[in-house]
């Protein structure tokens, strides 16, 4: 995985769990967002009790859109990638991907996000369903400072 942001790629990343303000990693950010706003995307979301997991689906999927300076996205991506495990070739938690944001003012963003790398260990964990707005959002707040083996 490589662990820099390609030229012309985008330069804002979507977070939908533990680095979203007010969250436990949310100060594991290197570099300081020219801005953020909530932003939703297309997936399906599991609740895996201290972190969620991101997969493909047609749920919409509420987080956060950190907008970034190019120059900061090379250091950003290499210390998400790192939180992530996204650097663990071959038993990578997370891997990072490309996604379409849609911003609250009904712009269009291209994005980075982590998807759940394996996602046949979701199989009996809870989906996070659409909440009265349509969205799924997870509700988070528990320490995940510990060990990652708890979904195993």
């Amino acid at each position: 995985m490589p662990n820099d942001a390609p030229h012309n790629s985008p330069a804002a990343v979507f977070v939908y769990g533990t680095l979203k303000q007010g969250e436990c990693r949310a100060r594991f950010w290197p570099r300081e967002p020219i801005a953020v706003e909530s932003a939703v995307i297309r997936g399906r979301l599991y609740d895996l009790g201290p972190y969620p997991a991101l997969v493909p689906g047609d749920d919409q999927v509420r987080g956060e859109l950190w907008h970034f300076d190019v120059e900061d996205m090379p250091a950003t991506l290499r210390v998400l990638d790192e939180i992530e495990g996204a650097t663990q070739l071959g038993n990578a938690y997370y891997r990072r991907i490309v996604v379409e944001c849609r911003g609250d003012d009904g712009q269009s963003y291209e994005a980075f996000a982590y998807e759940f790398a394996q996602p046949d260990r979701l199989e009996d964990k809870p989906i996070v369903t659409p909440d009265a707005d349509g969205e799924c959002r997870w509700i988070g707040g528990a320490d995940v400072d510990e060990d990652l083996e708890e979904i195993e």
